[in-house]
């Protein structure tokens, strides 16, 4: 089935931005891996290789998904961890990829017109022999649109560990990531709502890869399915409910018999987001649907959305939507 489980191997050792849609895709840690400026947002390949970016989607203002061609001619390509899952499709010559995950290093080879998964919080490396350039189609998708979007369309959603999948063939996968990568060339006006859609089909996609995986790794230190889908309940319940105030996270922790440490650890590991960010990423999601399907003024949005201030709001709108609210009412 999928080449990766039988090629991979495992050890317990270890551009000034293109626009401001390209901030929607900020906020990841620092890299540690050696060779890469540690002041870097770890999604900005476009500051750690200007040169390498053949095209992106930051100045098409995608929403659901953010792509970008690379075109690496010179040694090794070293990508730093970020808080979004990668699709890499190989547009070239083989690539040997190697993805630290965790405490754990997955190796592997992809050959053109295969494909890789690197989970949220995955740090890689890639190389080709020779003087092959590396050429290949990076499709980054926020975790929790993943999860919305699979479950909003009544796909049996099962919550799966993911780990790195390394070289293989998926038909749909494929379809999709040439779709993008030609409307990412193209870039006509109906490109947006076009690639968004798209980003549906590849999250499922994506997810009935691991859906159908019978040996899935586990990985370490995650909530318990049962005990997440609780957690998420529990937030999603004081979401609907409140009009402003902050969610007792403290709470959730010890109605599924965790410390708070424990659970704000391990809820990152699950959900590939800290729990303030998915409160944060959800809200966001409330407040598009007002926007979109009512005429309240910003401010009751603000309040209805759970922020203390329409300044707050617009700060954090701004910063995971790439626009402020006006704007984006104003797109619509």
């Amino acid at each position: 089935m999928l080449q990766s489980l039988s090629t991979a191997s495992y050890s317990n050792s270890g551009m000034p931005l293109l626009s401001r849609q390209a901030e929607l895709w900020k906020g990841a840690k620092p890299t540690e891996i050696r060779g890469v400026p540690q002041h870097c947002p770890a999604s900005d390949l476009a500051t750690l290789y200007p040169e390498s970016i053949v095209g992106s989607s930051d100045r098409l203002g995608w929403q659901n998904i953010r792509a970008i061609q690379v075109q690496h001619r010179v040694g090794e390509l070293r990508v730093p961890a970020s808080d979004n899952h990668c699709i890499m499709l190989n547009l070239g010559a083989t690539l040997y990829l190697n993805v630290r995950s965790g405490k754990r290093n997955f190796e592997g080879s992809v050959h053109a017109g295969e494909t890789a998964i690197l989970p949220a919080g995955s740090s890689w490396s890639a190389a080709s022999e020779g003087k092959h350039s590396q050429k290949a189609l990076l499709m980054y998708l926020r975790p929790l649109f993943v999860r919305n979007a699979v479950t909003e369309i009544s796909f049996s959603y099962k919550e799966v560990a993911l780990t790195p999948q390394i070289g293989f063939r998926q038909r749909h996968i494929r379809h999709i990531a040439m779709s993008l990568f030609h409307a990412l060339n193209e870039a006509n006006v109906a490109g947006r709502p076009y690639a968004d859609s798209l980003a549906v089909g590849l999250a499922m996609q994506m997810v009935r890869v691991y859906s159908t995986l019978s040996d899935v790794q586990v990985g370490h230190g995650g909530i318990p399915p049962y005990k997440l889908r609780k957690a998420l309940g529990l937030i999603d319940q004081h979401l609907a409910e409140e009009t402003e105030g902050r969610i007792a996270l403290r709470f959730v922790a010890q109605h599924i018999g965790m410390s708070y440490f424990h659970f704000s650890h391990s809820f990152k590991q699950s959900m590939g987001m800290s729990p303030t960010n998915y409160i944060a990423e959800r809200r966001i999601e409330r407040a598009k649907k007002l926007l979109e399907q009512t005429e309240l003024p910003i401010s009751d949005i603000a309040l209805r959305a759970g922020f203390s201030s329409q300044s707050h709001f617009t700060t954090a709108f701004r910063r995971l939507a790439g626009a402020t609210p006006k704007v984006f009412r104003a797109s619509i």
